[in-house]
């Protein structure tokens, strides 16, 4: 599978998408993203919270710095949260 690199502005264009649809959809609250949750980052199996986020001047880009420990893991297609 070749899955493409996300852009800064493609990643602002999803949180927006979220946004919106929080604000103006009529769907029922616990069917959609609550733009208001914590953002965890997959990385193979495993799920992260954010520490930080921002730019660097040693790094050319935006920087997503994820917390050391994982807060929760996939097994299968069974999402595991850890406590």
């Amino acid at each position: 599978m070749n899955v493409r690199s996300q852009t800064m502005r493609m990643l602002l264009n999803a949180m927006n998408n979220v946004e919106q649809d929080w604000q103006r959809s009529g769907k029922p609250r616990d069917e959609m993203i609550d733009p208001g949750a914590l953002v965890t980052v997959q990385c193979g199996d495993y799920c992260y919270e954010i520490a930080s986020i921002g730019g660097d001047e040693d790094i050319d880009g935006f920087v997503i710095m994820l917390k050391p420990n994982p807060v929760g893991e996939w097994r299968g297609m069974e999402y595991i949260k850890h406590e």
